[in-house]
């Protein structure tokens, strides 16, 4: 895989989310898209200072790619993915925040779905607060992850305006496409969007929203694809890969990123046939467990890997998104990618 034009063999990174700090508590980034970009000036303080302690674990394990460790999600409440949910739609005309309870999967979650009441469009940079964060640390390649993807934002909105999915989703989709080509301008290297397909049937107008969102970005652009969690307690329990594969190849992406650890790779199968057009990122660690894998363990999840995938296409990081844990717990998880990582790069190099 390249990273800022070098070939990179087995590039280690996270999905995006770690632990906030002791001292981060309560929201960061207000509801509406005429609101300041932080609720306070005490709470941007904090969030970088929080986005520096995130960052620098990252960059001390060994990691090629950081993000800002979605530091502005709630994780000390039992409403960790709130935001996950809602940074996108609450600074998206035609969005309020407000709306009917997410009930999806095996979820009943605390958590609204946010209510349409007019035409969906994009207003105003959305995730520039982040990418100001992270580069006042580091000039490290920067992922941003940038919430749910418009197909699965769109299925959970409570809409009062459209009243036609597909129509719904290719606004959502015009919407990221400008806030994408914002962050391209500014300078991200990798922008992913989270899309928990294997809640959905493989739908048309699941792969037109994303390839929407997606036209004329240059940028390396990443679909996060996983089971879902909260608090570690997954979404779906029956394995989807031989229902989205191929189907998914139908993407405009450079990357699917798929949750593979938490099932032992189990869905290896799943993969033969990977397209050349496309890099996959792997998760190696299990965010739904709080023992550390070892890293004889993740070189052995990857070498079978390798038999479906060939190994300059392979990115390794997290299942998903890890800010369920204790802080020394993720770090921990995080320098396991790396040292399973380097284990493997080393039996497939012979150095």
């Amino acid at each position: 895989m390249k990273v800022r034009g070098q070939d990179v063999l087995l590039p280690a990174t996270l999905v995006g989310a770690y632990p906030r700090p002791i001292y981060m508590e309560g929201k960061v980034f207000p509801v509406g898209v005429h609101e300041p970009e932080f609720v306070s000036y005490r709470m941007r303080e904090l969030y970088h200072h929080a986005v520096s302690a995130a960052v620098h674990d990252m960059l001390d394990v060994g990691l090629d790619i950081v993000t800002d460790g979605g530091q502005y999600y709630e994780n000390e409440t039992g409403y960790e993915y709130a935001e996950l949910f809602h940074a996108m739609a609450h600074k998206l005309e035609g969005y309020a925040g407000y709306g009917d309870r997410i009930q999806v999967g095996a979820f009943d979650l605390p958590i609204y779905k946010p209510t349409v009441l007019g035409d969906v469009a994009w207003r105003r940079p959305v995730y520039k607060p982040v990418i100001e964060a992270v580069r006042e640390v580091s000039d490290a390649p920067l992922k941003v992850n940038v919430s749910l993807g418009p197909a699965t934002l769109s299925a959970l909105s409570t809409d009062q305006h459209y009243h036609d999915l597909k129509a719904l989703s290719q606004d959502v989709a015009k919407a990221y496409n400008t806030e994408f080509k914002d962050l391209e301008r500014r300078g991200v290297d990798l922008i992913q969007i989270t899309e928990p397909l294997t809640f959905f049937e493989p739908e048309d107008w699941i792969i037109s929203a994303i390839n929407t969102a997606f036209d004329g970005v240059d940028a390396y652009k990443v679909v996060h694809i996983c089971y879902g969690h909260e608090e570690g307690q997954p979404g779906i329990l029956d394995l989807k890969g031989d229902r989205l594969f191929p189907w998914a190849f139908d993407l405009n992406c450079n990357q699917i990123h798929f949750q593979m650890a938490s099932h032992e790779f189990a869905e290896v199968d799943s993969l033969r046939g990977w397209p050349a057009d496309k890099d996959l990122g792997v998760g190696v660690v299990d965010i739904e467990l709080l023992r550390v894998e070892t890293p004889e363990q993740i070189a052995g999840w990857l070498h079978r890997l390798f038999g479906s995938v060939p190994p300059e296409q392979v990115s390794v990081s997290t299942d998903c998104g890890i800010a369920s844990m204790r802080r020394n717990v993720a770090k921990a998880k995080l320098a396991a990618i790396v040292k399973g990582r380097d284990l493997a790069r080393a039996q497939l190099t012979g150095s």
